[in-house]
């Protein structure tokens, strides 16, 4: 018998599927994932809103937080409370604890905005939130649904990774270390396309340690590597015929516009080593899915976002949505309308277009962002497309909190190319061409250490700037042989610790030697005379290279260091120190570029003042850092990368984000009848994590009422008062201005978007007595609190007055109900 031949495998057909799962994985990552940077830019966006709703809300503390205003503790627990979610405001409702917890909000949100303890932080903001919102919830909208629900998925998403604290290092990460989506691919590995990314604060400190000292090993053994390879690639010094050649190419490259290199093929020195790590740690050389994130917490917000607006379509049943009409009835509403909508009310045929043009985008808006084509393009169109949107809302509509938390969440659907595209028009707005500022700030210090790493976290674009300890650029330049005209642009010489005098003149921001030894350089590099004879110039050049070797031997280390805090040196070889440093930085950050401009103009005696001032902190600083006995220092805590977390907390987040997906889908599609599982017992749950929503806004169609209060009062004379109108609940002076006329103007009369839902939502409800009374016990205190005798208030009653808005813009005959009747006091029989 003859052998049986085995079944040859086509290696060819499996590469070929393998890189095909590779392109579907790529796929998806683009289409449900999102960039690091725009998650970091969400983090920031939705803790601005935490800060902007708390501070908005405070300016009523004492009127709907505190027991003395119309919301008291026991009107909330009869009424408006729930029985599965019990806010942490109840606890005390006296004006001083209410105040307290404010303060407290806004800093749990600052800590969430700067990534300290992100997730942590993350959580304590969300709870605070929800349970502000459920404290009075009688002021809550729509913009309030989905703001908690944004903070809440907020938790589960690596928002850290960039703009933050908790990531902050000053170590310069290369391209080859970083993940990248193709290298990954290779070991086809899920974690490929960041399926579970945990935050670093949830390890245990054992495991931490063990982690960090595990990276720090390996870098170091990596570093020392490179090092060795330096060491055994480099030339020999140049003579001074190479130097004279290396000059009259510096000058050709001058002249063509060309950036100063030295490319002779014997490159050596500090500036070349320097040229290739900031190439190195470009921006725009890193693989740019490297930056992609996907998980089901990505895929969380797009159906999130989704179900918001689609929901909304659907509810929006009512003709006048089919007909354009809709637009018109919303801008006509008093309290919303400003003043553009009432202009917009000539244009009646583009409003119908784009009525219509709203109610179709809010279907199909949310097929952009997970387009399978052009995927980048089209998200950033969606994401446009929806901004512009509620950027059309809010010009139209008083909208409050609204606006600022659904255009702000579009940021994070900002795609890498956008992020690239962004930072390509930065480099030749700020670098334009030239090498990025190299930035030396002093390991002695903390104060130091922790300026220079908030720069470089929060403030440079990376490739902008180089940061380094102050002492590198001193170990190069012993142990790397340099040319002259590359010594004279980057020695820091002449800023001795010891030499107050020296010290003192170098405040100005640059040193003298420095622009002698600079000056030097110029006409070594310049077209002179002395250059056409070639003994001459090779003199010249050796009698320059004597005395930088003498220079080298008269100042040791800690000279050339000195006691700066802070160096930078520019593109030009141009140093500057301190204060002087600290601006130039500044100059060079789009954030604080206006702060750098506006300090040219501060008189140089305030500028001296503050350069002794740091000076002196500075100074403490070291102080500090000496007696604190070995204490470690931020550069020793933060020169390495933040180690990364075990898989099992991505698969764990994962599972119930993939459970928070479901949830919201089924919760949704309930209301609208449709069965998918969901269970009325769920609400229970719903209720606790406050997962609630409805997105019912201006559905069926938007009220064609126009509505409004006036309160006519007696005061104890028998004056006849409007305490409504003209500001009248916010100043409670007397007007004797008593009818049912609409205010004028309208707005100011009501207050904040709280106060109107307030009426809303509360006052104008039927069974809403235990509230009138509450609202008419605080009016008799606060306008008697501010008259007294006869102009002291006695009863009043409050009216709802109405009128119906028609097609062709009149409006119908005013009607009016009574509300409420209260008497503040009885009088005494006369």
């Amino acid at each position: 018998m003859g052998k049986i031949k085995k079944p040859q495998i086509n290696s060819s057909s499996f590469s070929m599927s393998r890189d095909t799962w590779r392109k579907i994985q790529r796929k998806l990552t683009m289409m449900v994932g999102m960039d690091y940077r725009s998650l970091a830019l969400f983090r920031v966006t939705m803790a601005l809103c935490v800060i902007g709703d708390v501070i908005e809300r405070a300016t009523d503390l004492r009127v709907m937080y505190s027991e003395y205003g119309i919301m008291p503790r026991h009107l909330i627990v009869s009424r408006f409370s729930s029985n599965y979610f019990v806010p942490i405001h109840l606890v005390n409702t006296s004006v001083y604890f209410q105040a307290f917890l404010f303060a407290l909000h806004i800093v749990f949100a600052l800590c969430m905005l700067v990534g300290y303890r992100t997730k942590l932080f993350s959580i304590i903001t969300w709870f605070m939130t929800i349970s502000l919102q459920a404290y009075v919830g009688v002021v809550g909208h729509g913009g309030d649904v989905f703001f908690r629900m944004m903070l809440f998925l907020n938790i589960f998403i690596p928002t850290a990774n960039y703009f933050a604290i908790d990531t902050a290092t000053f170590f310069n990460d290369p391209p080859s270390r970083r993940p990248s989506l193709s290298n990954q691919n290779q070991n086809n590995n899920i974690t490929a396309i960041n399926l579970s990314d945990p935050d670093p604060s949830l390890l245990s400190p054992p495991q931490q340690q063990q982690q960090q000292s595990d990276q720090q090993q390996s870098l170091l053994q990596n570093d020392q590597l490179q090092q060795l390879q330096i060491q055994q690639q480099q030339p020999p010094p140049l003579s001074p015929l190479q130097i004279q050649q290396q000059q009259q190419q510096q000058q050709q490259q001058q002249e063509d516009g060309q950036p100063l290199l030295h490319s002779n093929g014997d490159e050596t020195g500090i500036e070349i080593n320097i040229i290739n790590s900031e190439q190195k740690n470009n921006q725009s050389m890193r693989d740019p899915d490297s930056y992609r994130f996907l998980s089901f917490g990505t895929f969380a917000i797009l159906l999130q976002m989704g179900l918001m607006y689609c929901t909304s379509y659907f509810h929006k049943t009512g003709v006048e949505w089919k007909n354009g009409e809709a637009t018109f009835y919303a801008i006509t509403l008093d309290y919303f309308a400003t003043d553009f909508a009432r202009f917009l009310l000539n244009f009646r045929t583009p409003l119908r277009l784009l009525t219509i043009a709203v109610a179709k985008w809010e279907l199909v808006g949310i097929m952009f962002l997970v387009s399978p084509i052009y995927t980048d393009w089209c998200r950033l169109f969606g994401a446009f497309g929806f901004i512009a949107m509620h950027a059309g809302f809010v010009m139209c509509l008083r909208l409050g909190l609204f606006f600022f938390v659904t255009a702000g969440a579009q940021l994070i659907n900002i795609p890498t190319p956008a992020w690239e595209l962004f930072f390509k028009w930065t480099d030749k707005k700020i670098l334009k061409g030239q090498r990025a500022t190299r930035v030396y700030y002093n390991t002695t210090s903390p104060i130091s250490q922790k300026i220079a790493l908030i720069l470089k976290t929060f403030f440079i674009i990376p490739g902008h700037a180089v940061f380094a300890p102050l002492e590198q650029m001193i170990t190069q330049e012993e142990s790397i042989n340099v040319s002259p005209s590359t010594t004279a642009a980057y020695s820091l010489s002449g800023s001795s610790s010891n030499d107050h005098s020296a010290s003192e003149n170098d405040d100005d921001g640059d040193d003298e030697n420095d622009e002698l030894e600079r000056s030097h350089g110029r006409r070594r590099t310049s077209t002179t005379p002395h250059q056409k004879n070639g003994n001459h110039s090779i003199n010249m050049s050796l009698h320059h290279h004597q005395q930088h070797q003498n220079h080298n031997q008269i100042f040791g280390k800690k000279d050339l260091v000195g006691d700066d805090w802070l160096v930078t040196i520019d593109a030009n070889g141009i140093r500057k120190r301190n204060i002087y440093a600290l601006n130039y930085i500044c100059s060079k950050s789009i954030l604080l570029l206006p702060i750098a401009m506006a300090c040219s103009y501060v008189p140089i005696k305030v500028c001296n003042i503050f350069s002794n001032l740091c000076q002196f902190i500075h100074s403490r600083s070291q102080q500090k850092q000496i007696m604190s006995g070995g204490k470690r220092t931020p550069y020793q805590k933060r020169k390495y990368p933040t180690p990364t977390t075990p898989r099992i907390y991505g698969i764990i987040n994962n599972i119930w984000m993939l459970f928070i997906c479901y949830f919201l889908f089924a919760y949704n599609m309930n209301v609208f009848k449709l069965d998918f599982g969901y269970d009325y017992s769920w609400n229970q749950f719903a209720y606790i994590l406050r997962l609630d929503q409805g997105w019912n806004m201006f559905s069926p169609a938007p009220p064609k009422t126009h509505w409004w209060h006036v309160m006519h009062g007696e005061l104890d004379d028998g004056t006849k008062v409007e305490l409504f109108k003209d500001e009248g609940m916010f100043k409670f002076e007397i007007n004797t201005v008593v009818n049912f006329e609409k205010p004028d103007p309208f707005y100011k009369s009501y207050g904040n978007h709280r106060w109107f839902k307030y009426y809303e939502n509360g006052y104008n409800q039927g069974n809403s007595d235990a509230l009138r009374l509450e609202h008419g016990k605080y009016v008799c205190r606060e306008f008697n609190s501010r008259h007294s005798g006869d102009e002291m208030l006695y009863k009043f009653s409050v009216y709802f007055v109405h009128e119906f808005q028609n097609l062709d813009g009149t409006v119908g005959e005013k009607s009016h109900s009574s509300l409420w009747n209260h008497i503040c006091y009885n009088k005494e029989e006369q």
